[in-house]
């Protein structure tokens, strides 16, 4: 019977690791695949732009010279974008302290809606809202989540399109976006 128990802990044990495993692979081969789609952005720079915020102040490429920027644009229709906000929040814990790191996330949805999306979704980083024009622009016309690293002189150093689903968001957030702005750091 112990016997059994331990051939049973094994198989299990190495199910779980080989999970893993496909699962690094899976998410490595999505960077390669970011990189080869939308290689053409890294080394740009970012284009200005000014946000009117309800406050009345603006938010601009002013308030990031300097600094490492993630950018995330997304909408609360989108599902991958919703799936990916658990990791995103987790990822700003970790970087929101650092003076030179900002997270900015930018959605085209009503001030009424990113209220309730915030509360719905516990998102802990800052939510600012686009006019759809102006999303379209910054975010070059692609589809959600669309996810962009800037380094410290406005210079795209990472661009991400798309999701998949949570579990691998997740991953993505912590072993592709996290890395490359510590790096940048």
């Amino acid at each position: 019977m112990r016997n059994l128990f331990s051939i049973l802990l094994m198989t299990f044990a190495l199910t779980v690791v080989g999970q893993d495993t496909l699962k690094s692979d899976f998410v490595i081969s999505l960077d390669s695949i970011y990189r080869t789609k939308y290689g053409k952005y890294i080394g740009l720079k970012y284009p200005d732009f000014v946000v009117n915020l309800p406050d009345k102040s603006s938010f601009s490429n002013k308030n990031v010279a300097n600094k490492v920027v993630f950018i995330n644009f997304w909408f609360s229709k989108c599902v991958p974008c919703i799936g990916e906000i658990e990791g995103l929040n987790k990822m700003f814990k970790f970087l929101k302290d650092k003076s030179d790191f900002i997270f900015v996330s930018f959605t085209f949805d009503s001030d009424d809606l990113i209220k309730s999306s915030i509360e719905k979704y516990n998102i802990q980083y800052k939510v600012v809202h686009l006019e759809k024009t102006e999303f379209a622009r910054m975010n070059f016309g692609h589809p959600n989540p669309t996810n962009i690293i800037l380094d410290k002189n406005g210079i795209i150093k990472y661009f991400s399109v798309g999701g998949t689903d949570k579990i691998y968001q997740d991953e993505i957030i912590m072993k592709i976006y996290y890395p490359k702005i510590l790096s940048l750091l």
